[in-house]
């Protein structure tokens, strides 16, 4: 057998690329040894008045200055230097803190890479650190108030007339979304043997099926559904059933799916709603048209 050898010359330019990959799955970059003393939290409370209601986190278990960093160039200015709190740091600073201890918990070690990562929403956009009333997850308020802040054409959806029950607080946006990953944009929660969270709720529209409908299997639920809230029943992404069905079963040759067979006069009303017939639309274990 012949013995392994190792480049060692190659290690300097391979370092930089593990440290980087450690880094993006929730580790805190490397750190230089401060030049700045700690002060100890007692210190910190002589001038900085905390909530008491903060003893109820798990926060008070940590000294100020494991999230904040040593404070003796702040006590020394006599408060003037700011650089120990988050207001003057950039966002990514902020989840540097954040993730020396969260980057560990599942779903959360992929937030430098999520949408809201990459764009700059610091932790305390939504999360209030020193709560006054501590609630689930430290929220700064509402969890409806806070997603919507940012995507008000997703609340505008919930209130039409056919949408999920999140503005009746029977749902939250964190049912179908995982703000702190970027596993499954736009966000989305992942759901044990498919890509579609949907099937959390769902289950019996995910199969499996022995005849599967094409949308299920090459593109997703939203072909058909819109995801917050439609005008139509079913939160349809079209008033008339046909019309939707005929986007991919035209009578046009050579589009996406077969033909409607010839005796579908779509003049008459009952070949309106193929639904009538074709129950059985997300699959069936019976029937390759989805005949009930």
């Amino acid at each position: 057998m012949s013995e392994r050898r190792y480049n060692w010359r190659l290690l300097p330019a391979v370092l930089p690329v593990l440290l980087a990959g450690w880094w993006l799955a929730g580790g805190s970059p490397p750190q230089s040894p401060p030049d700045e003393e700690y002060i100890g939290s007692e210190t910190c409370l002589a001038c900085h008045e905390i909530h008491p209601a903060f003893s109820r986190t798990a926060h008070a278990e940590q000294e100020c200055e494991d999230c904040h960093g040593p404070g003796g160039k702040h006590l020394e200015s006599g408060g003037d230097d700011k650089s120990i709190g988050f207001s003057q740091r950039p966002a990514s600073r902020y989840a540097d803190a954040c993730l020396k201890c969260h980057g560990r918990e599942p779903g959360m070690a992929l937030f430098r890479t999520s949408e809201h990562g990459r764009g700059g929403i610091a932790c305390g956009s939504c999360h209030q650190v020193h709560p006054e009333e501590p609630g689930f997850g430290l929220l700064a308020g509402r969890e409806l108030d806070l997603c919507s802040g940012c995507h008000p054409a997703a609340l505008a959806s919930f209130r039409k007339p056919f949408h999920h029950p999140v503005l009746e607080g029977t749902m939250e946006c964190s049912d179908c979304h995982n703000p702190h990953s970027g596993d499954q944009p736009p966000l989305r929660r992942m759901v044990v043997g498919t890509e579609e969270n949907c099937a959390g709720c769902h289950a019996d529209k995910n199969g499996p099926f022995v005849f599967e409908h094409a949308p299920l299997e090459i593109s997703s639920c939203q072909s058909c559904h819109e995801p917050h809230g439609a005008i139509n029943a079913r939160m349809l992404r079209r008033t008339d059933v046909a019309q939707l069905c005929l986007e991919c079963h035209s009578r046009s040759a050579g589009l996406a799916a077969s033909q409607p067979f010839s005796f579908h006069d779509l003049r008459s009303p009952r070949f309106r709603n193929c639904t009538t017939c074709h129950r059985e639309i997300h699959g069936s274990n019976v029937s390759p048209h989805f005949l009930r």
